[in-house]
């Protein structure tokens, strides 16, 4: 039992407890898979609160260490991720989950159309003042595990050509396999807390950062041709990009301070 004096150096409870955890974790005291103990044991060997130990966990989960899974307790999660790369932006989420391995697939939440917001208007180049677009929401599944929330938005006359196969498939595969090909893309990276509606889809803990790629896929002339944002799990997804400079430019550091 870990007394008081021993976290008296000003760290919080549940960050020495958590530190204590991910050391045996990093370590393969806990090996990948495997369970931890209860709350309750965590807290009778620690000497603390269960509310104490449920912060401690939470900070794991946020690192990515650890995950829960209702009714059967908290597990060590696998170093290794579904990688997608950052290399080409015309990501194709479906082939790179194949690649891998895993078995891929999407369930449609919505598909309905709305009035385009001020941002997608701008990003899919629409001019028409009551310009109306697509709005589609799919979870994209790894196996039997929910990975992703791919929010998505689609001129109105492409929503209405592919309703049926842009709610059965991924959003890049389907347009190519129906005549719309894809030229290039605009993309950025970011990451964000899982909300309630968020770790409900993705059933993840509430707070866990969720990686958020934004994209514009344009056509033929540079046409935007769809845009949307893929929310991923960091628990289970990752991003890489390689790299080289076979001539590196020096002359930008000429006019540095």
């Amino acid at each position: 039992m870990v007394s008081a004096e021993q976290a008296a150096d000003g760290q919080p409870f549940h960050i020495f407890i958590s530190e204590q955890l991910k050391e045996k974790i990093e370590t393969g005291a806990y090996e990948p898979g495997e369970r931890l103990p209860s709350e309750f044991d965590l807290g009778a060997v620690f000497g603390v609160s269960r509310t104490t130990i449920r912060k401690a966990i939470a900070s794991l989960i946020q690192q990515g260490l650890v995950t829960t899974q209702r009714g059967k307790g908290i597990f060590v999660t696998d170093p290794h991720k579904i990688s997608f790369s950052m290399a080409n932006p015309l990501m194709y989420f479906d082939a790179a989950l194949k690649q891998q391995g895993y078995t891929s697939r999407v369930q449609s939440l919505r598909f309905q159309l709305i009035q385009a917001p001020v941002e997608v208007k701008r990003q899919l180049a629409l001019t028409h003042n009551n310009a109306q677009v697509y709005w589609q929401e799919k979870i994209y599944y790894a196996d039997d595990t929910p990975i992703a929330l791919d929010v998505t938005y689609y001129p109105e006359t492409t929503g209405e050509a592919l309703a049926e196969p842009l709610q059965q498939g991924f959003t890049y595969s389907t347009l190519v396999r129906n005549g719309i090909y894809l030229h290039a893309a605009k993309v950025s990276l970011e990451s964000i807390p899982a909300t309630y509606e968020l770790s409900e889809y993705l059933a993840v803990p509430l707070g866990l950062p969720l990686l958020v790629f934004n994209y514009v896929a344009y056509g033929d002339n540079r046409q935007p041709v769809v845009c949307g944002k893929t929310l991923s799990r960091s628990d289970w997804t990752c991003y890489t990009a390689e790299v080289e400079v076979n001539h590196p430019d020096l002359s930008v550091l000429e006019n540095l301070p």
